[in-house]
């Protein structure tokens, strides 16, 4: 009976065959990182340009909020004139502690007095005001933003196309125009 056990019993050569896919070849290895650099390189100049285009909504928010913090100032405040400086803004609770950096979101800013300001009265706080501002906000790089801003006392934000801030006095012709 044993005899017959080990004969009815496959060997190693009878039994199915072991396979000796125990992994990927290189060559599925190499097709699936070309698959990854086809799709990286379509997808990259999108996601920079979206990249760009939300640098640019943020320096227009900042050129609104610089415009209407301002205003406030101007109302409640400076007599009519306008604050010299982001960090008199910031200090009398017009805008953000963090509207005071000189560079956010792939652009720097400046705030200062206009071409046509000068000394105006100090404010509630005895703070120095100026009768006119200039607000701009240029981008540090050109795939971080290729469009430039600036705001002055009238409110209307102007846009340059070429990727500085627009000079005061605005005037429309070439790059630069009125934001639309």
């Amino acid at each position: 009976m044993f005899a017959e056990e080990s004969i009815m019993t496959p060997t190693r050569s009878q039994s199915a065959p072991v396979s000796r896919r125990a992994g990927f070849t290189l060559i599925e290895l190499l097709i699936v990182v070309a698959i990854i650099g086809v799709v990286a390189t379509i997808a990259i100049p999108g996601l920079s340009s979206a990249r760009a285009g939300a640098n640019e909504a943020s320096a227009i928010g900042s050129a609104r909020t610089a415009s209407s913090a301002q205003a406030a100032y101007a109302s409640s405040c400076g007599d009519g004139s306008y604050a010299p400086s982001a960090l008199q803004l910031s200090t009398g609770g017009y805008v953000a502690p963090d509207f005071v950096l000189p560079v956010k979101h792939g652009f720097a800013f400046t705030l200062g007095v206009g071409d046509l300001g000068v000394l105006g009265p100090v404010d509630c706080d005895g703070n120095p005001t100026v009768t006119d501002f200039y607000f701009s906000a240029t981008p540090t790089s050109p795939s971080l933003g290729r469009r430039g801003f600036a705001v002055d006392e009238t409110g209307g934000i102007w846009v340059d196309l070429a990727g500085v801030a627009p000079v005061e006095p605005f005037v429309e012709g070439g790059t630069i125009a009125p934001l639309r």
